[in-house]
């Protein structure tokens, strides 16, 4: 799969379920209700959306985040 390349430069093995718990918690901020096929289905789509952004088997994490 993939690797990350944190803010401080490490590189660290890409985990969806990282993504997954951060838009659990955006949900929990709003106070949205939610379910986890939408939460599978959303860290789905945001992997495929920076997929084009990885270079060289690597992506940085604002590029995850944007």
């Amino acid at each position: 799969m993939y690797e990350v390349i944190k803010r401080d430069g490490k590189i660290a093995n890409f985990n969806l379920s990282k993504i997954s718990n951060a838009i659990k918690m955006a949900f929990d901020a709003c106070e949205k209700k939610y379910n986890q096929d939408i939460i599978d289905f959303l860290a789905l789509k945001v992997t495929a959306d920076f997929e084009s952004k990885i270079e060289n088997g690597r992506v940085s994490v604002e590029k995850i985040q944007d």
